[in-house]
């Protein structure tokens, strides 16, 4: 069962799998459990004297059983296969119940989010930060949300961030505006809704774009000036702030929107030395 399961799982279940166990994926540890009652292998590996074979034998079993001694590992392993056996059905023929969703489902999707906060604010570093803890790191980073996205599709949660923005619009659909954009964004403005920081839950591009209007109307009154070529590449960094919550300086070399106007030499020669503080800047006006 570990060898089919290792074949269903995504490389970031596998990566946590290995970490867990000390270096060992799924086909790893599923090959030591048969290693240890293979009469082949056990005739290489265990003593030939008859008087210390079955006690080799039995020191074996117990080495590749050790592992599942770990609670961690058994808890990752559980939620890795309730995870794997979500299943789209493709085939059968839907019947129509009824339209839109049910308010029940919906109430159910918000409170179990709502627990999920509850329980994870203070383990998970970007709900430390958006819950404003004194130790939480100072900024959100695109590692960081992806952890709480992957922590909330886990079991027993299984929350998708476009369900609860869904279950949230059928229940006070007056306070929600537009729809999930179906990026690492959207989390962010669930968990400030949730938490009453926000009034109402809406995507994070619009106001992204109406705090970028307002920064640069203070540049100028400031006496800072863009030609068009560097406003190009300011409204990139936006958009780019928009889907992923940050931007690094590797970002503006490897990112194809930035690499394709030049990567870094480009950004450099625009910018100058003000550029990392100006990426500094705009992440703190426009996201944070």
């Amino acid at each position: 069962r570990l060898a089919a399961l290792d074949r269903r799982i995504g490389e970031k279940d596998r990566e946590a799998v290995v970490k867990a166990t000390g270096g060992l994926d799924l086909s790893d540890l599923a090959a030591r459990l048969l290693d240890a009652i293979d009469p082949d292998a056990l005739a290489i590996n265990v003593p030939k004297e008859a008087s210390e074979l079955e006690r080799a034998k039995d020191a074996v079993k117990e080495q590749a059983a050790m592992l599942f001694d770990d609670h961690k590992v058994r808890t990752l392993l559980k939620d890795v296969k309730a995870a794997s056996d979500i299943r789209i059905d493709t085939i059968s023929v839907d019947a129509v119940v009824s339209s839109g969703w049910d308010e029940g489902k919906a109430s159910d999707i918000v409170a179990r989010f709502t627990k999920f906060l509850e329980e994870k604010q203070d383990e998970l570093i970007a709900l430390q930060i958006l819950y404003h803890r004194p130790y939480a790191d100072k900024r959100l980073t695109y590692e960081a949300v992806d952890e709480l996205r992957d922590a909330l599709r886990r079991p027993p949660w299984l929350l998708e961030p476009v369900d609860i923005w869904r279950a949230y619009k059928r229940l006070a659909s007056e306070k929600v505006r537009g729809n999930p954009a179906g990026t690492l964004a959207d989390i962010v403005m669930l968990v400030r809704y949730a938490m009453g920081e926000a009034e109402s839950l809406e995507p994070l591009t619009p106001l992204v774009a109406g705090r970028f209007n307002l920064w640069l109307g203070r540049e100028e009154k400031a006496g800072r000036t863009y030609s068009d070529e560097q406003r190009a590449w300011l409204l990139a960094i936006r958009d780019h702030l928009a889907v992923n919550i940050e931007i690094r300086t590797e970002d503006i070399m490897d990112a194809p929107e930035f690499a394709g106007r030049g990567g870094m030499i480009k950004a450099r020669g625009l910018f100058g030395s003000r550029l990392p503080a100006l990426l500094d800047e705009l992440t703190e006006v426009l996201v944070a």
